[in-house]
């Protein structure tokens, strides 16, 4: 009997021991706070927001103004040309036979003209039936000098000119094709060297955000590392609407330091705007920041992994890390509370 009610107090300690063992380890592990590290670094702090977009090659596409059939094809596919070096030209025999047509019936209408009017002007009492011929004359005179200069005009124009110094991209006609004045395709292109420009289109939450003094940078998925300097050329103030009715507006970024990196046509990417930024300032990360009796707070983590609350003087943010003005410096490890 006496032996029983001893195992029945031992049990009975070792239930109560075991309850309350459970209790404060669970007490304990529902308290416990985990915590990462980070070091303060010193680095440029900014909040920007991006518009995907493409390089897009500044392009010229120099076309006839008169139609013909192509004689000659001057250039080939990545010549370098210069500004004004002829491209292609036109046959221009029978442009030669009107011009020395419109020639000979100018040279015509002027003898007239200057026959009528010394006749004319003999008599100083002039009808005005001589009157009307000599207006009429004079008119006709400078039609025929007007259709010279259209001919000659059309003559020049013959002759395809490269519009800029730059290289030939692509070229779309041969020899024996016919060219018109309407509806015209394309029939040499050329990339002007050395511009890198960005087009992309803003949609409405983001345009008003642009301003033309705005700092603004260059990402392609080319280059993942890397941004590359720009410079903004034009924000259209006229909408374009997609199929679904979606509002946009046209942008378009030159890249002024390319960073010796190869950049071509269709390079996909963002332009990213700059609305704030701090350049090479102390940083950690905003959740080791705390507050404190209105007091900002991080907690460093010494060599010998002793922790000390240290107060710290915050400044800007962009929401991921937080600039620090003073309080810890450069290489000071602080908890992070996750």
């Amino acid at each position: 009997m006496i032996k029983n009610k001893f195992v029945l107090i031992v049990a009975m300690a070792l239930l109560v021991a075991g309850v309350a063992t459970f209790y404060i380890y669970n007490k304990s592990k529902a308290t416990d706070v985990i915590y990462e590290t980070s070091k303060a670094v010193k680095k440029d702090l900014r909040i920007e927001f991006g518009i995907d977009g493409q390089i897009v090659a500044e392009t010229y596409e120099p076309k006839f103004l008169i139609a013909g059939r192509i004689k000659n094809v001057l250039v080939k596919e990545g010549d370098v040309v210069k500004q004004g070096q002829w491209l292609a030209t036109l046959d221009v025999a029978e442009a030669q036979k009107n011009l020395e047509k419109v020639l000979r019936d100018y040279s015509k209408q002027r003898n007239d003209f200057e026959e009528d009017k010394s006749v004319t002007y003999q008599d100083a009492n002039v009808t005005d039936t001589i009157k009307r011929i000599l207006e009429k004359n004079q008119w006709d005179l400078e039609k025929s000098v007007l259709d010279v200069e259209i001919k000659d005009l059309a003559l020049a124009e013959s002759r395809l000119k490269a519009p800029i110094a730059g290289v030939v991209a692509k070229i779309e006609v041969k020899p024996g094709d016919t060219v018109s004045t309407q509806n015209q395709t394309n029939i040499i292109t050329i990339i002007k060297p050395g511009e890198l420009v960005f087009e992309a289109s803003a949609e409405e939450t983001d345009i008003l955000k642009i301003d033309e003094g705005q700092t603004i940078k260059v990402s392609l998925d080319t280059y993942p590392k890397d941004s590359f300097a720009a410079k903004l050329l034009f924000v259209s103030p006229v909408a374009e609407r997609d199929a679904s009715g979606i509002v946009s507006y046209p942008i378009k970024a030159t890249i002024t330091d390319s960073q010796g990196k190869k950049i071509l046509d269709g390079m996909e990417g963002s332009v990213n705007f700059i609305t704030k930024e701090v350049l090479g300032v102390v940083t950690v990360p905003n959740m080791s920041v705390y507050r404190e009796n209105n007091e900002s707070y991080v907690d460093v983590v010494e060599g010998d992994n002793k922790v000390v609350k240290t107060a710290v003087v915050t400044g800007f943010t962009n929401g991921r890390e937080v600039e620090i003005k003073s309080g810890i410096e450069v290489g000071k490890v602080v908890q992070i509370k996750k």
